[in-house]
């Protein structure tokens, strides 16, 4: 039996629309907080994994809770990516060691590097400047610069990183990185150098690169990694793009960064308080794009994170391994 804490009205209901019960399938107790699984405490027992639902409401204290009521979990997933809010809540478990735990890693990476390359080409070409001069009837041939021959540095070179360099690589660009696993291993045709997080050269992925892209996990250990140094190390008409963790960015010396221009502009797609309040230095800025953390909001959403759970679910009941989160890592 899997056990699915989550809410969210319309969501809730297009993931439940989706549960097949074949005759050798998964049975779901479905629930958004621990008054609605009290209807199935004669089941509880018996439940072998938990599945949580961030973006549909899934609170993963919920696990908490029930936790001394489900002695048979074996296995717990997230429908979504991030485990900020999920892991800690896991670490206090007693007997979480002996529990697997997986996320949807590598389902959204597509629409987030595309993303990625669209802020790219927004700045690189100039896109505020042509609609300016659209709405102006202004004919300005000016040069038109090209994305070929820049460098871009990840910071961070987890699924949706590589998936962003891959598009660059189409490009032409020079691709750099800044990442735990200092090694070029298994992605030599996509990365061109690699400075191992935490060693002395690591700012030289800012210094170096015409666009810098932050796509790290929320953990304590990548609270405000970008931050007034590392703003300060990049290079005059450079952009800054971040759609992994809200809590990466030290948004205030960004906002500072940009009022002194020493960077051309910047692309957020998350943010450490979210929404994003009104009083934000971030807002009513012509050189920076926001979006509400929807970069991989997309249609078929549901249908990427559903998935990935169903090809978990097989490896669980043959036995076979799945891509673990590390919960001292934090992802």
């Amino acid at each position: 039996d899997v056990y699915h804490p989550s809410g969210g009205g319309e969501l809730l209901a297009q993931l439940a629309a989706k549960t097949s019960r074949p005759s050798d399938g998964p049975n779901f107790l479905l629930a958004s907080d621990f008054g609605g699984f009290s209807h199935y405490k004669q089941a509880l027992p018996q439940v072998s994994a938990i599945v949580v639902a961030p973006f549909a409401g899934g609170d993963a204290a919920v696990i908490a809770d029930l936790w001394m009521h489900c002695r048979e979990v074996k296995w717990i997933h997230s429908l979504s990516t991030g485990m900020d809010t999920i892991v800690p809540v896991l670490r206090e478990l007693s007997g979480i060691e002996s529990v697997q735990v997986t996320n949807s890693r590598n389902s959204f990476s597509a629409s987030l590097a595309e993303y990625a390359v669209m802020a790219m080409l927004h700045f690189n070409k100039q896109v505020p400047r042509l609609q300016t001069n659209a709405a102006s009837k202004n004919w300005d041939k000016f040069l038109m610069p090209v994305l070929t021959g820049k460098t871009v540095g990840f910071v961070g070179f987890g699924n949706i990183a590589q998936a962003t360099a891959r598009l660059c690589k189409g490009f032409g660009m020079r691709t750099i990185a800044v990442r735990r696993q200092g090694s070029l291993e298994g992605v030599e045709e996509i990365l061109d150098e690699v400075v191992e997080t935490g060693s002395a050269d690591a700012t030289r992925v800012f210094a170096e690169s015409d666009f810098v892209i932050c796509s790290l996990p929320g953990t304590p250990a990548t609270h405000h990694y970008c931050g007034a140094s590392e703003f300060a190390a990049m290079k005059p008409g450079s952009v800054f793009i971040s759609v992994g963790r809200g809590s990466c960015v030290d948004e205030a010396a960004l906002a500072a960064a940009l009022d002194k221009g020493g960077i051309a502009g910047a692309a957020l797609d998350v943010f450490e308080k979210e929404p994003l309040p009104e009083d934000s230095p971030l807002w009513q800025r012509p050189n920076v794009l926001i979006s509400a953390h929807n970069a991989d909001l997309t249609e078929d959403y549901m249908d990427l994170a559903w998935g990935t759970f169903l090809q978990r679910f097989e490896e669980f009941r043959a036995g076979k391994p799945m891509p673990q989160v590390d919960l001292e890592a934090g992802y």
